[in-house]
């Protein structure tokens, strides 16, 4: 059987202030739903996010910045940090992956739905953890997005056409996920996810043939239309959903962000087992996790627990990071670990929702 290639990408995860104090969250997430020929299944939420490409990686982008004094240099990698192999050096002509994934999942948010995450090139210096974004009437956004689109490299020629600079120390690591092995899914990633919060809710100008609808919601509110079949969540953002349920504060959200960014991130690769009332979806530093796993194809037995039900699985293990799942839409989830990256703070614990 032939090995599917691993293609390497990059996501964000949009915060934005929500200023009218209709829920217990002061903040949205920034979400959308693909157009039916970019989407396995229906209504299936996605943050933006895309594949990695050369122009990301160009060496023009360490000239750019040092031209716009941007402290990218703050970004590179100390030798004590691990990361997983997204993040492995590309040689002399390539740039830090610690930026080009950034690039990219900046460009992707763009692309897709219009915000430019970019500062003003004369204000490169801003110590809050909140990101800027670039709005103006003498901007045509779509115009420029297509640009981009169809020619990645364009990025840097609007970032000189405004006079502004992508925000790479706005934009915070947050996890790096590798796709499950599917027989549906012909493609699989290693996706380095990333942060950012705003101040306000921008203007979105949803790209027309990719996105067919994108979504300001509460954590709540993404909950709820999971629980309710509503909307599809797959794997990464179900996990990522309940990273979110118990933070409240966009505010607390930035500060530990800009806080972690930079240290040692696990790989998050989740498995699955098929049990005999639903499918079980296991991460790292669960009881029921291989112990060797192989990224490539399967080395362990999906169908090791198949006379058993999903509560029956839990007698007997101590550490548990798991998903129930039905039909492969998220049902329950459940961790006592803490994977420094789960929880906000280490004494809180995600119980059954």
């Amino acid at each position: 059987m032939l090995k599917k290639p691993i293609r390497n990408a990059a996501s964000m995860i949009v915060l934005a202030r929500d200023a009218s104090k209709s829920s217990r969250f002061d903040y949205k997430i920034l979400t959308f739903t693909r157009s039916e020929k970019t989407s396995i299944f229906d209504n299936t939420l996605c943050f933006p996010g895309g594949q990695l490409h050369d122009s990301d990686e160009s060496p023009s982008w360490t000239s750019f910045f040092k031209h716009n004094k941007v402290p990218s240099e703050q970004l590179r990698r100390r030798t004590e940090v691990t990361k997983p192999f997204i993040y492995d050096p590309q040689g002399n002509n390539k740039i830090e992956r610690e930026i080009s994934l950034r690039l990219a999942a900046i460009r992707e948010t763009f692309e897709e739905l219009g915000i430019a995450l970019c500062s003003p090139a004369s204000d490169t210096s801003k110590s809050s953890p909140f990101s800027d974004y670039f709005h103006s009437k003498d901007c045509d956004i779509p115009f420029w997005q297509k640009q981009v689109h169809n020619s990645h490299e364009t990025l840097m020629n609007f970032c000189d056409q405004f006079g502004v600079v992508p925000n790479i120390t706005g934009v915070y690591e947050r996890s790096v996920w590798l796709s499950p092995i599917f027989k549906k899914i012909l493609k699989r990633f290693t996706t380095a996810v990333f942060i950012t919060m705003l101040d306000s809710v921008p203007e979105c100008h949803p790209e027309e043939h990719e996105v067919h609808d994108y979504l300001w919601l509460t954590p709540d509110e993404i909950y709820k239309g999971q629980q309710n079949d509503k909307l599809f969540l797959p794997p990464h953002l179900f996990y990522e959903l309940h990273r979110f349920l118990d933070c409240t504060s966009i505010d607390e959200i930035a500060k530990y962000a800009k806080q972690r960014d930079g240290q040692s991130l696990p790989l998050i690769y989740p498995i699955f087992y098929i049990l005999k009332d639903s499918l079980a979806m296991v991460f790292p530093g669960d009881d029921l996790y291989p112990k060797n796993i192989y990224f490539y194809e399967k080395n362990y037995d999906t169908r090791r627990f198949s006379d058993k039900t999903y509560d029956e699985i839990m007698i007997g293990c101590r550490n548990f990071c798991r998903a129930e799942m039905e039909l492969l839409h998220s049902k329950r989830f459940l961790c006592n670990i803490d994977d420094g990256l789960l929880r906000l703070k280490s004494e809180e614990v995600i119980k059954f929702c």
